[in-house]
């Protein structure tokens, strides 16, 4: 009885998400030890909080729902977006893998402007370099 709960049960609780990482491309990109510490500096991170359009967020503290169109533009035009979180930390969000992003095969925009002004959970690798936080989120590229 115990061993047919056990299969029920795993067949019913949904996969585990892989632990976000460094892709290959990244990996491939840090061509010297100093950049290589950078990217051993990074930890998987999860994070909660509303999406922002960094420029309007850092020049004149704009966010919620009446900045929501604003925002849309903001980043649709290629302002980065970012999350901030409940205790106010700003995360800068970049897609990775990194020779599709500097390719311009992968792109936030289109995905976080529609969410613009949302509370949302996203996951990828944190980095703390220079003072800014960012977030690198795992996409998959688009074809060229």
């Amino acid at each position: 009885m115990l061993s047919l709960f056990l299969a029920i049960a795993l067949t019913q609780a949904p996969a585990p998400q892989p632990a976000p990482g460094w892709s290959a491309t990244t990996l491939e990109a840090a061509a010297s030890e100093a950049n290589k510490k950078v990217l051993a500096a990074a930890k998987p991170l999860t994070i909660t909080g509303e999406v922002v359009d960094v420029s309007c967020y850092t020049q004149m503290g704009k966010r919620g729902p009446a900045h929501k169109a604003c925002g849309t533009k903001c980043v649709l035009s290629g302002e980065p977006v970012g999350v901030v979180t409940a205790d106010d930390t700003l995360y800068i969000l970049m897609p990775e893998p990194h020779h599709p992003r500097r390719d311009g095969q992968a792109n936030l925009a289109k995905e976080y402007a529609a969410k613009m002004g949302d509370t949302v959970t996203v996951s990828g690798m944190a980095s703390l370099h220079g003072g800014i936080h960012t977030l690198f989120i795992p996409v998959t590229p688009a074809a060229k």
